[in-house]
């Protein structure tokens, strides 16, 4: 069964880039802004990561990384941010919020890949250590 991701981003384009980028390895759903994510996570179609832009209209995307971050279902749902914004300070207290990594725009597909599949080998490299501890 393939891995599901949800693109969130306020512009078609970079929904649609993303999108096609993924879509021979995963499964993508895409949102215009974090308040559609939420919803889409609130009926129960969860993703196994969440590739989100940062500057959004209705709740951006660091709004979004704070919701999610207080709901105990969602809390664990790995998420990279891509933003156009190069600001460290910002950066540095989007990783302290929990967000798994932060890519500049215009960014390198096969980058964005690889940082994916290191997040999913990671998540289940622990999956297996947890359950041969039991």
């Amino acid at each position: 069964m393939n891995k599901k991701i949800l693109v969130l981003d306020d512009k078609s384009e970079f929904r649609r880039l993303t999108k096609a980028i993924l879509s021979n390895k995963y499964d993508v759903e895409t949102a215009e802004n974090g308040l559609e994510a939420l919803s889409i996570l609130q009926s129960g179609d969860i993703p196994d990561l969440i590739v989100s832009d940062l500057m959004m209209p209705v709740l951006g995307g660091e709004g979004f990384l704070e919701q999610i971050k207080k709901s105990g279902a969602l809390r664990n749902i790995p998420l990279i941010f891509l933003s156009s914004i190069d600001d460290k300070e910002q950066r540095e207290r989007l990783l302290a919020m929990g967000a798994n990594d932060y890519l500049l725009k215009p960014y390198n597909p096969a980058e964005l890949l690889a940082r994916i599949e290191t997040i999913f080998k990671s998540i289940d490299s622990k999956s297996i250590s947890e359950s041969q501890k039991r």
